[in-house]
């Protein structure tokens, strides 16, 4: 009798997490695939690269038009100008590209922005392959928190003349290949700031990426749980980038979570 009690007993529990873990799983296919239908929508919408739209405007103001249309929060440009909205950006783009309201607004911003940072002068080799982009207007400050810039945008930000901070946190559309463009290109020997923070498909193979960003002084992550090895991925950088200072903390309290045990009672 009580071998027949505990084997039932073991059956009802064996079929208790059985059904946990069908509930579990009904539940979260849905919401796969709402995300998958988001990443596809925004891979083939704003961030469907369009190399004739980088020529006609240049690599930084296209990249700039990228980052708005898909909701970057806020972009900071070499002239000081702050832009955090698509109207702001429209705007911007009309006085750059227009040569009379170009020189009229630089004249009147001159002595408001004296002691921004030195930018490289004479250099003939990107004025000659982009002869359209306004001089001088440069991607400086790029925050993207929470937007939709998936892998193939990040071709925008292979030519951009000389960024220098890139904030990445919960952007959840673009992983590992979005990394490798992004130290393909210019970026590799401007970009000195770097974070990322909750993103599910960076994984420990965006390491050989970041080593390859040279001119890195910080780089910080968080919650990245297809990082395996935080404590290799650490290292990585700093024997690659001895002057970075890197920050990876382990991750103990994120909202998603859930506790079993309290799911099985």
């Amino acid at each position: 009798m009580l071998g027949r009690s505990l084997e039932c007993s073991c059956s009802r529990g064996n079929a208790a997490r059985w059904r946990l873990q069908q509930a579990r799983w009904i539940s979260a296919f849905p919401s796969f695939k709402i995300a998958s239908l988001r990443r596809i929508i925004a891979e083939r919408t704003s961030n469907n690269f369009n190399e004739s739209r980088v020529h006609e405007i240049g690599p930084d103001l296209a990249a700039l038009e990228w980052l708005m249309e898909c909701g970057a929060t806020k972009v900071e440009m070499s002239d000081g100008t702050a832009i955090s909205s698509q109207r702001e950006m429209r705007t911007y783009l009309k006085q750059k590209m227009d040569p009379a309201l170009s020189v009229r607004v630089s004249h009147a911003s001159s002595s408001s922005h004296s002691s921004l940072r030195t930018l490289s002068r004479g250099d003939n080799a990107f004025t000659k392959k982009w002869p359209n982009a306004p001089k001088g207007v440069y991607l400086d400050k790029v925050d993207a928190s929470d937007s939709a810039i998936a892998n193939e945008g990040f071709k925008y930000l292979r030519e951009v003349h000389s960024l220098h901070k890139l904030k990445l946190n919960f952007c959840d559309y673009f992983g590992d290949e979005a990394l490798r463009e992004l130290a393909g290109g210019r970026p590799a020997n401007t970009l000195e700031d770097i974070e990322i923070v909750l993103n599910p498909s960076v994984s420990d193979g965006a390491v050989y990426s970041l080593t390859r960003l040279t001119a890195l002084r910080r780089a910080h992550f968080y919650f990245l749980p297809y990082v395996s090895n935080r404590t290799a991925f650490i290292r990585a950088i700093k024997i690659a980038i001895p002057r970075c200072t890197v920050t990876f903390p382990e991750a103990t309290r994120i909202g998603y979570g859930y506790d079993e045990k309290e799911l099985e009672k």
